[in-house]
């Protein structure tokens, strides 16, 4: 069986970039920083199972929704060691699930996908669910 992160390499090589409407003279790339975000925490920890199966199931809708978004819903930037971050979050329903994709750019470099991330909420007991039920379920 293939790793997971076999899997997502599988998928980064078959898209490698796409043009995505809100950026109209850049494409988004899809290269090991996206792999390594959508496996490892910050802390090059390995995610919890649960969340790199999500990912990955999720990963498809993103591409198809970043294909379509003329605009980004968030950005925001930071400086870290002389470099500026930008990120950008896009979200939307796509196959019935609401998720939020997010893009990178660190300085002059090239866009490039960051994360998935599958919309989710509180319900009055402060348990986390996601537009299905529970987030851990995907």
């Amino acid at each position: 069986m293939e790793s997971f992160k076999d899997q997502i390499k599988k998928i980064f090589d078959e898209i490698k970039e796409i043009e995505c409407p809100a950026f109209p003279k850049e494409k988004i790339h899809f290269n090991s920083k996206g792999i390594n975000h959508l496996i490892y925490k910050g802390n090059r920890s390995m995610r919890e199972v649960a969340r790199i199966k999500t990912n990955l199931r999720l990963l498809p809708g993103a591409i198809k929704l970043l294909k379509m978004m003329p605009f980004a819903q968030e950005e925001a930037s930071y400086v870290s060691n002389g470099v500026e971050m930008k990120y950008w979050a896009f979200e939307g329903v796509v196959d019935k699930r609401r998720i939020k994709v997010v893009i990178r750019q660190k300085g002059k470099g090239l866009k490039h996908f960051f994360s998935v991330i599958p919309a989710w909420r509180k319900d009055r007991f402060g348990n986390i669910k996601n537009a299905r039920g529970d987030l851990r379920k995907g």
